[in-house]
This record gives structure tokens, sequence and C-alpha cells, in this order.
């Protein structure tokens, strides 16, 4: 690839990078000049309570700067949603008293005290760095002019290091080393910069979201045991509803079959070949029940094939436009579910003559999604049916979206993370 095209290509995320750097030093400044003396007047004075609301006050001071690091590092990675966090809450029926007095017993909230001071030296070598970086990269260029003037003002009184090494001319060897300084600055600007605004990040996902993903992770292990608890009760439902009466039913028309066989065979071999038709229909529901669990062409063939063959058994025409690779099983697993789901609503309950299905990687994220030229209406309330999609989702770090204004259009789009 041409290295100014490569350059090219990195420079938003340059810039991203740049801004969260050089505005990350004043704002932990700002924190730890806060911070740090209202926790001090708050120890200080903690003998005579007043201290307790001081240092209340200075956990939520330090809790609000938190919360603008985690959105900050959220945003130079390019997020949709910032940093997670995670902090405790007083019971409903709790009174004022300790209601106030609750940030005291969160753990994330000292954590975030301890982030303020921490991060404040840190935050300053990374900033000079920065400000180091691309102030020799962007003023780089115009050294050559101030070697000029120098040269021209004060011919005898400078001493460079093109001079001290005995290289002539001394100028033109300076202006040479200036512009071979900014070239080299200005090319690994995006690498130096993504390293320290990496670094940064990392250690504000580390002090500051590290009971955010304990608390992400509990509430995607349980979203997960609900859908497949509410997936198994549907399965039970269905298997009892649909094959298992039509099974009772087969092994009685074979008893019936049996008894007339040698008093009325022609009446045994009708009752025979509606049993052969019970068999096939029977057949076919158990295919379509095992559709919804992990039907053989997904297993085989990959969630594109499989999405393909789920808009080709849909009574309303739907337009497939699918380009993913073979991703993680689980993954492949959710989007075909809130796929196959999806399509089955739009032919209950659209009302729509057309329908799209997409599904696209971008990055690390699996966009899928459904449009109809429906009625609209469709909602994530409880017992409208996509409540337990956004639900599966959530078992696998998904979620879910939907547009739909009454009249229509409406767009679901299932985002779901593919690295493992």
């Amino acid at each position: 690839m041409n290295p100014l095209r490569s350059w090219a290509r990195r420079l938003p995320q340059l810039r991203r990078d740049a801004a969260y750097l050089l505005l990350a030093w004043p704002l932990h400044l700002l924190a730890y000049c806060l911070v740090v003396p209202l926790v001090c007047l708050g120890v200080g004075t903690v003998v005579i309570w007043v201290g307790l609301l001081v240092l209340v006050l200075a956990l939520l001071v330090a809790s609000g700067f938190a919360g603008l690091a985690r959105r900050a590092a959220g945003a130079v990675e390019g997020a949709t949603t910032p940093v997670p966090g995670h902090y405790l809450r007083a019971a409903e029926d709790a009174g004022w008293l300790r209601r106030m007095l609750t940030p005291l017993k969160d753990p994330q909230r000292w954590m975030d005290v301890l982030w303020a001071v921490v991060s404040f030296p840190v935050s300053l070598v990374v900033w000079a760095l920065t400000v180091a970086w691309l102030a020799i990269a962007v003023g780089g260029p115009l050294a050559p002019i101030a070697e000029v003037i120098l040269e021209l003002s004060l011919p005898e009184e400078r001493m460079n290091l093109a001079e001290l090494l005995g290289l002539r001319p001394a100028l033109l060897w300076m202006i040479l080393l200036d512009l071979t300084v900014a070239l080299i600055f200005a090319a690994t600007a995006p690498a130096v910069l993504r390293a320290l605004a990496s670094a940064l990040s990392g250690l504000t996902r580390l002090m500051l979201s590290w009971r955010g993903e304990v608390g992400r992770l509990e509430t995607s292990r349980a979203a997960a045991q609900r859908a497949e608890a509410d997936t198994r009760r549907r399965l039970e439902r269905d298997i009892h509803d649909g094959p298992q009466q039509r099974l009772v039913r087969l092994g009685m028309d074979l008893a019936r079959a049996k008894r007339q066989a040698s008093r009325d065979p022609r009446a045994a071999e009708a009752i025979l070949t509606e049993a052969i038709d019970q068999t096939k229909e029977t057949l076919s529901e158990l295919r379509n029940l095992s559709r919804g669990i992990a039907p053989p062409v997904l297993v085989d063939r990959g969630l594109a094939a499989a999405l393909e063959e789920s808009a080709a058994r849909s009574c309303v025409p739907v337009t497939v436009s699918v380009a993913v690779p073979r991703l993680a099983e689980h993954v492949e697993q959710a989007a075909y579910f809130v796929a196959s789901e999806t399509l089955a609503n739009v032919n209950k309950h659209s009302g729509a003559s057309t329908a799209e299905l997409g599904a696209v990687v971008d990055g690390p994220l699996l966009r899928l999604w459904v449009t109809d030229n429906g009625v609209g209406g469709a909602s994530l309330d409880k017992g409208h049916g996509l409540a337990g999609l956004a639900q599966r989702l959530q078992g696998v770090d998904g979620r879910l979206a939907i547009s739909s204004p009454p009249g229509g259009p409406t767009t679901i789009q299932a985002v779901i993370p593919c690295e493992s």
C-alpha cells in the first residue's frame, strides 16, 4: 500500500487520539485539584460528622470526572457507548440519610478517587509526550526558516550540531537534519499517539470499569439463562401441542388399522394411508422446530446460507443482502434466531408486501437488519415478542434497536459482538 495513502487512512484515528490526549491532562488536573482537597478535608473533619458529608461530596465529584473519562475512553476507541460503570444504589425503601451515605459504601466510588490521584501523573507524562511529538511533527518543517534567520543574524556566535560534527556547509546540513526529524516524527505520530491513547484508556478501563464489567457479565449471564429457559419452555410447548399429539394419534390409528386388517382390509389401508400422511406432517413439524434451535444449513454452511434459506421460506418476498464470513457458533445462532423470528413476525403481523434482510461485519460487530413496508407499530414492550429477542441478544452482549413509526416502515437491527 502507498505510504501516503496508509497515513491518510489513519488520519481520523490520529485526530481522535490527539484530541483525547491533549484534553486528558487538563481534565485530570482539575479532578486532582478538586477531589484530593475534598478528601483531605473530609478525613480531617470526620470526627465532627460534617466530614462524612464532605467525603460524600468528594466521591460524587470523583465519579462525575470518572464518567467524563469513561465517555472519552469509549469515544477514542470509536465505540458508540461509553465504557461501562457500575455504582451501588440505595434500596427504594431506604431513608434519606441512608441514601445520602450510600456512596461511602461503594468500592467503585473509592476507586474513582484513587483514579483521580493515579491518573494525574500518568496523564501529565502522556500529555507532555503528545505535545512534544506533535510540536516536532507539525513545527519541524518550519525549523529551516529559523535556521536561516539565526544564521543571518548571528553568523559568528551560534554553534549548531552540524558545526560540532564538522559538517560543511553547516546550514544545509542543519536544514536536512530538521526536515528528516520532522518527517520521522510525522510518520510515526499515528502509531505513537495510538499507543499513548491505548495506555491511558486502558488505565481508565482498568480502574473505572471493573465493577461495570462484572455487572455486565452478570447481566449477560442472567439474560442468557432467561433466554435459554424461555426457549426450552417454548420448545416443550410446541412439541406437546404438535408432534406429540400427532404421534399419539398415529399410535391410535395404527392400533385401529391392526384391528381392521383381518375384517376390513380396505378400511385398514385407508387408515394406514392417513397414518403415512400424519408421519409426514410430524416430520415437517419436527424440522420446523429444529430450525429454531440450530438448523443443519447453519452448522454446515454458515450464517449467510441459513439466512438465505430463512428468507426463502417467507411468504412475504424478501430481498437478501448478506456478505459475512463464518463466525463464532454463538454469534451465528443468535443472529439466525433474530432473523428467523423477525421474519416470522413480518409474515404474521406486519401486513407488508416486501421486506429486506441484510447482514454485514463492521469491524468487531455483526450488524443484522430486517426492514419491511408494513403498518409499523412494532415495540420492545413486554408481550410484543421482540422483548424476547432483545433478551436473547443480551446473553451474547448484543443489542436490538427498533424503528417502527405508525404506518411504517419498520426496521429492526441487531448488533452482536463477533470477537470472542
